[in-house]
């Protein structure tokens, strides 16, 4: 019984984490009420980057022109080997706004980022990608409105799933990165879309695998805020199929962890508060060592069970794998983010990365 008492110590030890984490996304759940001032009007560029988007261009110019907030200028960064660029120069000839820079070569998604808040002439940058639906006509106006708040450096709405794996992983994604940007500032940027206070940015290490995210470390690093705001929302093309969703998350989950090690004076570091004690730990915990906790929890979970009663691991283990293997609930959504944190940390640890990775659909 002694020895049974123990095990059951260490597995409280291990779930301690996932306590702390649940009481204060549900602590800070309630939206943080940014000083909106509906009279600010800056100017506005927004950039897309494209390699080989024919499929897709189209219906992202038409889903970005039919905006209502005026946009000044629509940076189009292309080294398409398809018939990218020809579509795009179409647009051209109706909409003066739209610019297509010629890339001769691929020179991977951070020079692209990097040469863009160069490149970009107003006062707020947007970054989206191409094959990512806006919701709403107002979003631009409603995520612009965030920066009237001189305090915010960047904001970035939200990614919708209504059915599908990503439907319980995006909705479970939303409450913490709500609470991060309620207590200080959330870490990952979503680029369904996502804006940048041009006067507060910098450029990101051009081997970056997750500039977006890199930039919002930076732009917090540099006294400003950045947040999320859930009302603006943006649908992207996503894969149920097993193998592509490995790549695609796992790279992304790698490029997460090596941009947060770059940067990793801020951990507990008293100048960023909040963001440096509670929130950049827990963001790493969740991407690079909650997975090898959770191994470690069922681990010493199974044990527990088979002390008790052989049988009841048994009952216990079916029933899992029975919902794991169905992939439409939580529990694989769960098990999928848990993979793709577990694999990125191995791939980070080994130094595997390709900055010019192209994204697989």
């Amino acid at each position: 019984m002694i020895q049974l008492d123990y095990w059951i110590l260490i597995l409280l030890i291990l779930l301690t984490p996932y306590f702390v984490i649940g009481a204060l996304t549900s602590a800070y759940a309630k939206n943080r009420r940014i000083r909106k001032d509906v009279a600010y009007n800056p100017s506005v560029t927004v950039f897309i980057p494209t390699y080989n988007e024919e499929r897709y261009i189209e219906a992202k110019l038409e889903n970005v022109l039919s905006q209502t907030y005026p946009i000044d200028e629509i940076l189009i960064y292309d080294c398409s080997t398809d018939n990218t660029a020809h579509l795009v120069e179409k647009y051209q000839k109706r909409y003066p706004q739209i610019k297509l820079v010629r890339q001769h070569g691929r020179i991977g998604p951070a020079r692209t980022f990097n040469q863009a808040l160069l490149d970009a002439k107003s006062e707020i940058i947007i970054k989206t990608d191409a094959d990512v639906t806006v919701q709403s006509r107002n979003a631009i106006r409603d995520l612009i409105l965030n920066f009237s708040d001189s305090e915010v450096g960047g904001a970035c709405g939200i990614y919708v799933k209504k059915q599908g794996i990503d439907k319980y992983y995006r909705s479970l994604m939303t409450r913490i990165q709500n609470a991060e940007s309620n207590i200080d500032s959330t870490v990952i940027a979503h680029t369904g879309l996502l804006a940048f206070r041009k006067s507060a940015t910098i450029s990101v290490d051009p081997a970056s695998m997750a500039e977006d995210t890199e930039e919002f470390i930076l732009l917090r690093k540099r006294g400003f805020k950045t947040i999320i705001d859930s009302n603006v929302q943006a649908e992207e093309e996503t894969s149920d199929n097993f193998v592509i969703r490995r790549k695609q998350r796992d790279r992304r989950a790698q490029g997460i962890i090596k941009a947060m090690i770059r940067n990793k004076d801020i951990f507990f570091n008293t100048r960023f508060g909040k963001y440096g004690f509670i929130i950049f730990p827990i963001e790493l915990f969740i991407i690079a060592l909650s997975p090898f906790v959770l191994l470690a929890v069922v681990a010493v979970s199974a044990y527990i069970l088979y002390l008790s009663n052989p049988l009841l691991l048994a009952f216990l283990i079916i029933p899992a794998l029975i919902l794991i293997l169905s992939r439409s609930n939580i529990l694989f959504a769960a098990f999928d983010t848990q993979l793709s944190g577990l694999i990125a940390t191995m791939k980070f640890i080994m130094n595997k990365d390709d900055p010019l990775w192209q994204k697989v659909r």
